[in-house]
């Protein structure tokens, strides 16, 4: 497959602690002890039967598949294999009855849609009974076809057929109205030439383009564009007729959504005669959620220490690879662990909020990452023993966060705990860095101990440059020495917090940290009246 080289596709695995409850109500529970993610590999590891079969390959028909819908006996079909999911019903990071929607059936549509980036296989793989048998569908007698032409719908119900408007006593029975759901249109694409520059132009027509909805991967002549619209993945795949510079430039026009790709030609003053061959993906319109995470190896170019157990990361993009992260949203980094692929999502952060940025984060050069070390976690310990020059595999990057919220807002309250604080990183920055903004930005930041507090002396030094940004810290465990807030997430000190009800409708709140705390963030703001558009919460 061209391009294949430098694109990976993959699920990532499960159980991020970094995986938090968005928006839509998916949640994390807490394990019991013993059941971490850890524990689930080291007893795939012992031996022991987790198929329920005797390690048997079996053929499993829908019938029987259906039988195993119990806690203590489910199973579940995901692509064709039949696993057995009980004995990992206590280490489900979703706990029990998100896993046991999916016993009994094929769950692979149910699946995808909360779980796309898992890779199932690998977390399942000791628990395998074998494949399910494919079933012949059965045919209606009645023809879709001829029925859609006619403007109805198939009938499959004899006494339903009878039911016409002679027969009816009540007048004409209206016929159902059928519309097969229309895609959106593939967008158009051209080019163009200068003496120096080579433009790639595609007309997306959707106002909310950015260049950073622009991901550019390159070897040598081989060119992958990939544009992300709205919920649709466009390419531009092209083995170009010449060669060009690594300098790519993107810009889009906020009115019409007309993105240009601006490539450097190598040899200025050189025509080129075509822009060069069509490759496999090249016009490819998908769906988002129809494909899979794809990830390229980077290069750790530096680590330096935020807090006592934080580290900060910069990784380096593969040569010819563009990818600007957007505000609010976050790549997964995937290892295997004792043979088990562990993937945990971290969010791009910026490498200072006060002092000069790295211009190679514009440029889509570089990614940093703020992360906490857990000494017990499944994939932290191998991250701190990253050096400058160790290979490291990055996704591309996912996310529903709207910057342009930040546009109509007035006020921006963020709740933080932790490590929680990295997706207000940006969100900080962008919204100060415009003088001519006048949107007030306010921080409350729940922590343990004074020493885990994430950048606290730039947070301090940002609050006493801009009158418009304030922070808040509360300590849960605060030692003596704290005069400060203590406690814990509660409604009346988030109605503190917030701006008066009249300035309501001009308030954006956020929220990131463990599941139960970005859950009460989420529940008060409710019960405070605001609505799903006055309220963000983050996957971490």
């Amino acid at each position: 497959m061209a391009g294949k080289d430098f694109l990976q596709p993959s699920f990532p695995a499960l159980n991020s602690q970094q995986r938090l409850s968005d928006a839509k109500g998916r949640n994390k529970v807490e394990l019991k002890p013993g059941r971490s993610l850890m524990d689930w590999i080291r007893l795939g590891r012992s031996g022991a039967d987790l198929t329920g079969v005797g390690g048997k390959v079996l053929e499993v028909d829908v019938e029987e598949l259906a039988k195993h819908n119990q806690k203590n006996d489910a199973w579940i079909a995901l692509r064709g294999k039949v696993y057995n999911i009980t004995p990992y019903m206590e280490y489900h990071p979703g706990g029990e009855e998100e896993l046991m929607r999916g016993a009994g059936i094929e769950g692979t549509q149910l699946f995808d849609e909360v779980h796309k980036w898992v890779n199932y296989e690998s977390m399942l793989e000791k628990c395998f009974v074998g494949k399910l048998k494919s079933t012949t569908p059965v045919h209606r007698r009645v023809s879709l076809l001829k029925n859609l032409e006619q403007g109805g719908l198939p009938v499959v119900n004899k006494s339903l057929a009878k039911t016409n408007s002679a027969d009816s006593k009540n007048g004409p029975v209206p016929t159902p109205s059928f519309k097969v759901p229309e895609s959106p249109s593939v967008p158009k694409f051209d080019w163009f030439q200068t003496k120096t520059n080579v433009t790639l132009v595609v007309y997306t027509k959707w106002k909310l383009m950015k260049p950073e909805f622009v991901v550019i991967d390159r070897q040598g002549n081989n060119f992958l564009a990939t544009l992300y619209i709205e919920d649709f993945i466009y390419y531009l795949h092209i083995e170009l007729a010449e060669a060009i510079s690594l300098n790519y430039e993107v810009k889009v026009n906020k009115d019409t959504g007309k993105t240009d790709i601006i490539l450097t030609k190598e040899k200025p003053e050189q025509q080129w005669p075509s822009l060069g061959k069509h490759l496999e993906k090249h016009n490819r319109h998908v769906k988002v959620k129809d494909q899979a995470i794809e990830y390229r190896t980077c290069c750790v170019e530096s680590v330096s220490q935020v807090t006592h157990d934080s580290k900060l990361l910069c990784l380096a993009l593969p040569e010819g690879t563009r990818m600007c992260v957007p505000v609010g949203h976050h790549v997964h980094i995937r290892h295997k662990v004792s043979g088990m692929e562990v993937v945990r999502s971290y969010t791009a952060v910026l490498p200072t909020l006060t002092g000069e940025q790295d211009v190679r984060v514009k440029a889509g050069t570089v990614i940093y990452l703020m992360i906490k070390i857990y000494k017990n976690g499944a994939l932290t310990p191998w991250i701190d023993s990253l050096k400058k020059g160790d290979p490291v595999e990055v996704s591309t990057f996912t996310g529903d966060f709207n910057e342009d919220r930040l546009s109509v807002c007035q006020n921006l309250v963020m709740f933080a705990a932790g490590t929680g604080f990295t997706p207000m990183v940006r969100l900080i920055h962008r919204s100060l860095e415009d003088p001519k903004s006048s949107l007030n930005v306010r921080l409350v930041f729940f922590n343990k101990k004074f020493e885990d507090i994430l950048w606290y002396d730039q947070l301090q030094s940002l609050a006493e440059k801009h009158d418009r940004f304030s922070c808040d810290y509360i300590l849960s465990e605060a030692d003596s020495n704290w005069s400060g807030k203590t406690g814990r997430i509660t409604l009346d000190l988030m109605k503190a917090s917030l701006p008066q009800q009249t300035e309501k409708s001009n308030l954006l709140t956020c929220a990131c940290g463990p599941t139960p705390f970005t859950n009460l963030v989420t529940q008060f703001s409710k019960e405070l009246g605001y609505s799903e558009r006055e309220y963000h919460a983050f996957q971490g």
